[in-house]
């Protein structure tokens, strides 16, 4: 992970798969026990708080499944606001182009029709069932990311003394990295949740 000394695991990978599969609360659920779990063998970065950037992924990939569109873009608002208001965010990268370039695409995205269209796309076999499952890991994936930013604030700033110019120098040398670091989680995320879903999907008839 750019920016902590830790490492992605495999269920950074099963997040859609996991949205897909299980749904909100058992979705939810099976995230903070698993990385509670995990804590026995992998400290926690972040005051044991680690699984509420998953959390925020699976919710908003949830939501998008089952049709509350509204809701996911709501919650994914509210957290885009909450990292733009803080003292340790860098609100521009280069110039005049955000840091949240990125971010701002996925909200895009999320209020564009596409979005909309997932609970039709999610379940067909055609690329429209692979669009579907590539725009809510995208969605899920930043929402998961601006989670992890305010947390990473919070542990090495606030907590931590570390001051805002000293995260905004930090947050200049991420610029050009979380863009590559989040397209990987997309592309490998987007592999595993198709054939998973289908399967899934099979069994279940």
């Amino acid at each position: 992970m750019v920016g902590v000394s830790a490492y992605f695991t495999a269920g950074d990978f099963l997040l859609t798969t996991i949205a897909l599969v299980a749904g909100l609360w058992s979705g939810s659920l099976a995230v903070v026990v698993g990385t509670l779990t995990s804590y026995a063998v992998k400290p926690p970065v972040f005051f044991g708080l680690d699984f509420l950037p998953a959390l925020a992924n699976v919710s908003v990939a949830s939501f998008l499944i089952s049709g509350r569109r509204k809701s996911a873009v709501g919650l994914y608002v509210v957290i885009l606001a909450a990292f733009l208001v803080s003292p340790y965010s860098l609100l521009f990268g280069y110039g005049g182009i955000p840091y949240v370039w990125l971010h701002l695409i996925a909200l895009a995205v999320l209020l564009s029709p596409i979005s909309g269209r997932i609970v039709l796309w999610v379940n067909r076999w055609d690329y429209r069932g692979v669009i579907a499952v590539a725009a809510l890991a995208f969605i899920g994936t930043m929402a998961q990311h601006l989670v992890g930013g305010i947390l990473y604030e919070f542990s090495v700033g606030f907590v931590g003394g570390v001051t805002p110019q000293h995260l905004m120098d930090l947050w200049r040398v991420i610029f050009w990295l979380y863009p590559t670091e989040r397209v990987v989680l997309i592309v490998i995320s987007t592999l595993i949740a198709v054939p998973v879903y289908r399967s899934y999907k099979r069994f279940r008839r």
